[in-house]
């Protein structure tokens, strides 16, 4: 399996390069509006950009933190980078907190502190969103201009702001009986295809139940603050760009406009929310009193910024990242192979 890893990894790259180079052909419009700004005030959203990512890989740095253990700033930020890539190439969540998981764990991390480090960010960076999305929504409820449509996204996201720590809790409050439900649904599973259980599954799910109790028993407050920081700098990143469009905009309305549409590209499960992310951002600003050619300029301007550029970074990183976790597994297996010989 391992040396057909490297092939199956450039067989996908080379899948999200041509993606990429698709849908770049189409971002031209973007790049347009962004180079027509220029200014200070771009230079100043570039480089809240840059602190948002420095704040995603003091995340993860911070959430391998809590087992005693550590990752460099700079791999955290490659991390971020590269596994954001990958889940924006149609994987989702799912494929960031996988590869995420994989690269920590080449760093010389235990599983379970990988496991931590792999879901607990795409996590705890959705529920800053969704927490702002909520404050979207009760802008538009005060100003009358809640649709039926967004009540019921606004009811839903009110709802995992509270079922996801509830069911974590629960889930370890829990963990004897759903670990042996697991076990049997995999017996089960085993007998019909006629094969042996599955035990990288239960493995897995050993693995979650002690990211989460190190979670629990540690100090979430340093990846929550990380997380808020990793947010703010991203708004940042759009407030400066209207400054360059010379357009007021108060701190409600800025709020209200950023979080909503991100949300709903990640519901609709598109590549990075391509179109899904532009075309609501910009209408909800709109929505909002904001002329459409300002939010036009801004919001294609500020994905730029905040995504194509990250995004093209993110291909670069990837190759290192899988590179520096092979030799890091070769380095292990030859100190071991020392040790034994001893």
């Amino acid at each position: 399996m391992s040396g057909r890893r490297p092939l199956l990894y450039l067989a996908f790259l080379g899948a999200a390069v041509f993606f990429l180079l698709a849908q770049l052909m189409g971002a031209k419009s973007a790049v347009r509006a962004l180079y027509g700004l220029g200014g200070y005030w771009v230079a100043a959203a570039v480089i809240a950009q840059i602190f948002s990512y420095v704040a995603s890989g003091g995340l993860i740095r911070a959430a391998v933190q809590l087992s005693g253990e550590s990752v460099t700033l700079i791999r955290g930020i490659l991390i971020t980078l590269a596994s954001n890539t990958i889940g924006t190439l149609g994987v989702g969540f799912v494929g960031t907190a996988a590869t995420s998981y994989h690269w920590v764990r080449g760093g010389g991390v235990s599983r379970k502190t990988a496991a931590l480090a792999g879901w607990f960010p795409p996590i705890i960076n959705n529920g800053v969103l969704v927490a702002l999305s909520s404050w979207g929504l009760i802008v538009l409820l005060f100003r009358h201009q809640m649709s039926p449509g967004k009540l019921v996204l606004f009811i839903v996201l009110e709802i995992l702001v509270i079922i996801v720590p509830i069911g974590m809790h629960w889930s370890v409050t829990h963990q004897a009986q759903i670990t042996t439900l697991t076990q049997r649904i995999l017996e089960f599973w085993a007998r019909l295809r006629h094969r042996d259980v599955n035990t990288r599954v239960l493995a897995t799910s050993e693995e979650w139940f002690a990211s989460i109790g190190l979670l629990m028993g540690g100090n979430w407050h340093t990846p929550m603050l990380w997380a808020i920081l990793n947010a703010g700098f991203d708004i940042a990143t759009l407030l400066f760009l209207f400054r360059a469009t010379q357009h007021p905009i108060s701190t409600g309305v800025l709020l209200a406009g950023y979080a909503l549409p991100q949300v709903v590209g990640g519901m609709l499960m598109l590549p990075g929310g391509v179109g899904a992310v532009e075309a609501t951002m910009i209408g909800l600003y709109a929505t909002l009193g904001t002329p459409t050619d300002v939010g036009f300029i801004v919001v294609l301007s500020y994905r730029v910024i905040s995504f194509w550029i990250p995004t093209l970074l993110g291909l670069v990183a990837a190759p290192y990242l899988e590179r520096a976790s092979l030799q890091g597994r070769q380095v292990v297996a030859f100190s071991l192979r020392n040790a034994l010989d001893l």
